[in-house]
């Protein structure tokens, strides 16, 4: 047995062991070994399954929520349903009014370097 296959969900792992723990094996008892265990393996194993998740699925990044809330403050609008849970509302939205954002800004910092003259 050269190859362990599971699957988890709609995900199949697939690992091909080296020949020498091919051999290793051979030398060890039937035991059970609990993954949890392992330390870095939840982590990887989450890394695996986010990276499985179609990109239009995948939530966005804190940095790209709070740049939305941000944005949505500022201008004073209201943000799209499921902006927190989906990266491609998220971005759309900063997208469709970033230049609007930006403009605010640069009107502001001209207005505070006004003022503090």
């Amino acid at each position: 047995m050269n190859i362990i296959e599971f699957k988890l969900g709609k995900i199949t792992y697939h690992f091909t062991v080296s020949e020498q723990q091919q051999a290793l094996l051979s030398l060890t008892d039937e035991t059970r070994i609990d993954l949890t265990t392992w330390q870095g393996f939840s982590e990887a194993l989450e890394t695996s399954i986010i990276k499985a998740i179609p990109e239009a699925l995948t939530p966005p990044s804190a940095q790209e929520i709070k740049h939305a809330q941000t944005i949505a403050h500022e201008l004073n609008l209201l943000l799209p349903d499921d902006y927190t849970k989906r990266v491609i509302i998220c971005r759309q939205f900063i997208q469709q009014h970033l230049l609007d954002h930006q403009r605010l800004l640069s009107m502001f910092n001209n207005v505070k370097g006004k003022l503090l003259k």
